[in-house]
């Protein structure tokens, strides 16, 4: 049998991982430049690195557990804290030098096709096919499986399947996020994280440096969902400059070296659906945070459901 799977994320990749692991023959294809969604590290240009999508993950669930305890021991994640005002006993994970190195990871060994930008789903033959324009630089082409799991954000799945299925309306929040390198310390408080739940301006601030993913002072600060929605649609550089004068409490005096600002449009969904995955047609299964929780367990969560799914249903797709 061979699938496909729609989505580089953790979901993504996590659906892949059990899809090959079961002797499925699978394709990634993602529309971004590195695996991870929005699990993503940028380098500023100066050595200066920040996590501008999920900043730490934490564990609830013992399918996800075993991993993480995995993945300490080797040293590819790592405990940053307990909690950020008080201590709640659950601990923060993050990846030394940056959460890209997650998805990196999870990627290694898999056929993961990188800047494919697909616009359409279809049904084809008994199975699916997925197609893309001559455009963003590719040539035009198109993948056949028997099995496709879609993991990108729902509306972006539903821009794919016009006319072959409907799938649920599920809201999303968006968020900007600034990043600002700092030629001294900052002034985020220990452990270096603070979530902001009345703040007008920001809902998490964080210090790359004390997480061990920057070697210089870089700090990540995310708007709120209401922030975002009323600065989408301005100019980047204008919006850039309002938000680093609004950060200026959290930047300790310290001189501003570079600062990189970055949209995501679909950065927390806001109506999350009870199923881990959903079949919304024979070998068409949707996947993501959107299914599984918002939060990188939710994704892992989502896409071991999905792949369980299809490696159940194989002899009906094949």
């Amino acid at each position: 049998m061979r699938a496909l799977v729609l989505g580089s994320g953790m979901a993504g990749l996590t659906a892949a991982r059990g899809l090959t692991a079961a002797g499925t023959e699978v394709v990634v294809l993602d529309k971004g430049r590195r695996p991870g969604g929005r699990i993503a590290t940028v380098d500023l240009g100066g050595g200066e690195r920040a996590d501008h999508g999920a900043q730490f993950f934490t564990v609830r669930s013992a399918e996800f557990g075993g991993l993480v305890d995995g993945w300490v021991a080797e040293g590819l994640v790592a405990e940053w804290c307990r909690g950020f005002a008080s201590t709640d006993g659950h601990p923060r994970y993050v990846v030394p030098g940056g959460m890209a190195g997650l998805p990196g990871r999870l990627a290694e060994g898999l056929d993961v096709r990188q800047s494919v930008h697909v616009d359409a789903i279809r049904p084809v033959g008994g199975g699916w096919e997925a197609t893309w324009a001559a455009a963003h630089g590719q040539t035009a082409g198109s993948v056949r499986a028997d099995a496709v799991v879609v993991t990108s954000p729902v509306p972006q799945s539903a821009s794919l399947l016009v006319g072959v299925v409907e799938l649920p309306d599920v809201a999303y929040d968006a968020t900007l996020s600034l990043m600002v390198a700092l030629d001294g310390a900052s002034s985020v408080p220990p452990p270096g994280g603070v979530q902001l739940t009345h703040d007008p301006v920001w809902s998490w601030v964080g210090d790359n440096r004390a997480k061990g993913v920057s070697a210089t002072t870089t700090v990540t600060l995310h708007t709120t969902a209401a922030v975002a929605g009323a600065r989408w649609d301005d100019d980047p550089a204008a919006a850039a400059v309002d938000l680093l004068e609004a950060a200026g409490p959290w930047l300790g005096g310290a001189d501003v070296v570079a600062t990189r600002l970055h949209r995501w449009r679909h950065a927390t969904p806001v109506d999350v659906l009870p199923e881990r995955c959903l079949e919304a047609a024979p070998g068409l299964v949707l996947a993501g945070d959107a299914f599984g929780g918002p939060r990188v367990e939710g994704a892992f969560l989502s896409g071991l459901a999905a792949a369980a799914h299809v490696n159940d249903s194989a002899g009906h797709y094949s």
